[in-house]
Order: C-alpha cells, then structure tokens, then sequence
C-alpha cells in the first residue's frame, strides 16, 4: 500500500473557482438579510453592476458556508 506523502498533495492544481467571490460574500448576506429569497438574489448579482452568473443554489451554498443558514432548510 502506497503512502501519500503531504508536499505531494499541495503540488494539485486549485479547482474550480467559486461562482461568488469572496468579495462578494458580504453583499450577499445583506441582501439576505433584507429578506431577499435565493433566486432574487442570484438574479441582482447578474446584473451589469455586479456581472456574475451565479445558480440560485450557489447562493445557497454561500450562505450555508457563512453560517448564515443550516444545511437542512428547505429551498
């Protein structure tokens, strides 16, 4: 069996990027917070002032990573 030696794994190459930068993240709990849904949300951040193109579901995601919501609540 073969071991994997930890300077190995920091040689991979990054994923893919998130759909919501970080930079944006804050803009996204606040429109949350004004009690906008996910797909409301996803739509303002496609427009030209923001030029994103994010699911609704990465909204979501977001805002789960955040802390902002649990996993378990419904879409």
């Amino acid at each position: 069996m073969e071991t994997i030696k930890l300077s190995s794994l920091k040689d991979r190459s990054p994923g893919r990027p998130r759909a919501i930068p970080e930079e944006m993240e804050p803009i996204v709990v606040e429109l949350y917070e004004q009690n906008y849904d996910y797909r409301t949300i996803a739509r303002i951040l496609r427009s030209p002032e923001y030029g994103l193109n994010p699911h609704y579901s990465s909204v979501r995601k977001t805002l789960i990573r955040l802390g902002r919501i649990k996993k378990g609540t419904p879409v």
